[in-house]
């Protein structure tokens, strides 16, 4: 069975911002010249082909029972796969108490950034696809970054056959006790949670979009072109393409498409390598990923637990590619200072409470933040996010462009 989706994509190309350094520039004015002769509405028309393969994993990895019919009926039945229901169900109970809470809030609050849909942006993210949902549920695209390669596709029925099977689901329990239990990832335990078993983030984001009511049409990979385009034809790419992933899915009682596309690219203007092994290359050598970003008319970005990266200088470049893009923010503290949103740009609106970071980023701290949030106008957060996750002392700030 196949669908035809139509994937709209408006290019918008702004003027670099003062901290713009000569990568971001060079890109912005290599582009102008050919996206002048492009139509701004371009439209893409991609045929999606349909595999319930790509479901019935969701419904298993995420403890839900699949339909009748489903490849994975069978080891439904094993005690296991019992035992990690059991499991996936306690651990999401206190989760779903909380997601109608969070849902209100995001439909009086975030309406006119949720209204006509558009592109979501959600870098430093990891898997998390949940609140990328629950707070912008009408977006027809997602694009996702985290440093976690999506590993590979499992074979259950050969896991099972291996006896591995259970070694696998309890890979995919142990990771999901951070993002359930405190709502963020810790990097360096995803490195090494993602390196046996489990290889990736996949069943984490397949588990989240089946718990949040959405079926898994189909999975792809996808490629940057060397001028920053997306294309599915890689097989005569360089070994130095970036590579993602791309889910095409659907709420329960919807027929809308929706796209979710997710890399593990390094941020940072200069190369990387971390504490848990990740070695990466930095933008200011990829001109062909933000050549990407750059075109994905990214209407909104979300930025949640993201270890206060773009307060350092080394992210200017993803720090700028946002600012200049998105007509909505939504961040917690560790997100961008407010130092870098022009007052007579952005609109500010300030939620929660904020006096400080926590002791593991207190060099953070932002005293014209903690100013901000003693001034008059802060509304109410009535639920905890982020890496002070507990109600009452957890922030978030909505920007809206001028």
């Amino acid at each position: 069975m196949k669908k035809l989706i139509y994937l709209s994509f408006t290019v918008l190309m702004t003027s670099c911002g003062s901290e713009s350094n000569e990568v971001l520039e060079s890109v912005v004015e290599d582009e102008k010249d050919s996206l002048a002769q492009d139509h701004l509405d371009h439209i893409d028309h991609l045929t999606v082909p349909e595999d319930s393969k790509f479901n019935d994993l969701a419904n298993f990895v995420a403890g839900v029972e699949g339909q009748p019919g489903s490849s994975l009926i069978s080891l439904e039945a094993k005690s296991s796969w019992q035992s990690y229901k059991t499991t996936m169900d306690g651990l999401w109970k206190k989760t779903n108490e909380k997601l109608p809470i969070m849902r209100k809030w995001s439909s009086s609050e975030m309406g006119g950034a949720n209204e006509g849909g558009g592109t979501l942006f959600y870098p430093f993210s990891g898997p998390d696809f949940l609140h990328a949902d629950v707070f912008f549920p009408d977006y027809e695209n997602i694009v996702m970054i985290g440093l976690e390669p999506i590993g590979t596709y499992p074979d259950m029925m050969k896991k099972s056959t291996d006896g591995k099977d259970q070694v696998y689901l309890n890979g995919v329990r142990k990771s999901m006790h951070m993002i359930l239990g405190k709502s963020f990832f810790r990097t360096i335990a995803m490195a090494n949670d993602f390196n046996g078993e489990v290889d990736g983030t996949l069943p984490v984001l397949m588990q989240f979009m089946n718990r949040t009511g959405h079926n898994v049409l189909y999975q792809e990979r996808v490629g940057v072109t060397a001028d920053g385009k997306l294309t599915t034809e890689i097989d005569d790419l360089p070994d130095s393409t970036y590579f993602g992933n791309r889910y095409y899915f659907e709420r329960k009682g919807s027929d809308k498409l929706r796209t979710l596309t997710y890399f593990a690219v390094n941020l940072q203007n200069l190369p990387y390598s971390s504490r848990g092994g990740l070695v990466a290359k930095g933008l200011k050598t990829r001109k062909d990923f933000v050549a990407y970003l750059n075109s994905i008319n990214m209407k909104s970005t979300y930025l949640k637990s993201a270890s206060y990266l773009m307060h350092r200088p080394t992210f200017s470049i993803i720090r700028n590619v946002i600012l200049d893009n998105c007509e909505y923010v939504l961040q917690d503290d560790s997100g961008i200072p407010i130092k870098f949103f022009d007052e007579n740009k952005w609109d500010l609106t300030y939620y929660g409470h904020f006096q400080h970071p926590i002791s593991l980023f207190a060099e953070r701290q932002q005293e014209d933040l903690k100013a901000a949030y003693k001034g008059e106008g802060v509304k109410d957060l009535p639920f905890g996010i982020g890496y002070q996750y507990m109600k009452g002392v957890s922030n978030l700030m909505k920007a809206k462009r001028k």
